[in-house]
């Protein structure tokens, strides 16, 4: 199953649920008993059987679909699917750049913050650490998130490479030179929207090279947090406000998810497109967990 990394839509629930594991071995099961039903009792033993289990079917199909906890899970699977397929999607655009080789310094800190998320994730299934199954998504994230600021500054520095603000400035001279001995109306009129859209690139391109630093600073952040939790983690396993602390850790990076909005935007000004972590994340997150109910 293949979705685009930015997609967003409803899972096809009554799919999921005719498709689960549950309901394939239960037909199954329920056609192989039909059939030795048949032997001693003929066509309305087989009948009979298939009509009980028709009838149990319909009742489960008109039931279970509805549950809070059946759609949680089935929230949770696409929005793993969907997850991978932002990460082999930014992982390729890296690849396609040659950026992902395993001796690279940034990809040898990536491959060890998914070693730590592995090891968080472990503890968290063997109900060894405080942390929750939501706190390493948001752990998860993070990588993401990671994978996309390296994207962003390679395309960047690729782009300023092939265009540099001197190229820009001299083209704007010129621009300037031929408008200045210009006196036909048609001719000044692309050569003032060819100045305009010059000056809009050598005002992209200076807030673009100022902005890389945050985000390089932001990559420089991502694995610390991941690490800090980790220690965390290993330390103080069941710790009450351990889940508290990853919220705080993680938080710290909600101010560059809109400063890598305000980044995307500047790419595709001089004609990059990176994914959004924050485009993204919304995309993948899941339904909450659901909460029993209390009887009144």
């Amino acid at each position: 199953m293949k979705f685009d990394p930015g997609e967003r839509e409803e899972p096809p629930y009554i799919q999921e649920f005719l498709t689960s594991k549950w309901n394939v071995t239960a037909s199954l099961g329920a056609a192989a008993l039909a059939v030795l039903a048949s032997f001693p009792y003929g066509l309305p033993g087989f009948v009979f059987v298939g009509t009980a289990y028709a009838a149990i079917e319909g009742l489960a199909l008109l039931y279970v679909p509805g549950m809070s906890t059946f759609r949680y899970s089935v929230r949770r699977k696409y929005a793993t699917l969907r997850y991978q397929a932002q990460v082999d999607s930014l992982l390729k655009e890296l690849g396609d750049r040659n950026e992902c080789d395993p001796s690279s310094k940034r990809m040898r800190v990536y491959l060890q913050t998914l070693d730590r998320i592995d090891a968080l994730e472990r503890m968290v299934k063997a109900r060894t650490c405080a942390l929750s199954v939501e706190d390493i998504d948001r752990l998860k994230d993070v990588t993401r998130d990671y994978l996309a600021r390296w994207l962003a500054i390679v395309s960047a520095n690729e782009r300023q490479s092939q265009l540099s603000k001197k190229e820009i400035a001299d083209r704007l001279r010129s621009v300037e030179e031929q408008l200045a001995a210009t006196t036909g109306e048609r001719e000044r009129r692309q050569l003032l929207q060819a100045r305009k859209d010059y000056q809009r690139l050598m005002e992209s391109s200076s807030r673009l090279s100022s902005r890389m630093f945050a985000i390089e600073a932001a990559m420089v952040s991502m694995p610390d947090i991941i690490e800090e939790v980790f220690q965390q983690a290993v330390s103080m396993p069941m710790a009450t406000d351990a889940s508290a602390r990853l919220r705080e850790s993680v938080d710290r990076l909600a101010i560059e998810e809109n400063l890598e909005a305000d980044i995307s935007e500047e790419l595709d000004t001089i004609g990059v497109h990176v994914p959004s972590p924050a485009v993204a994340k919304a995309a993948a997150a899941p339904v909450p967990r659901p909460v029993a109910q209390t009887m009144k």
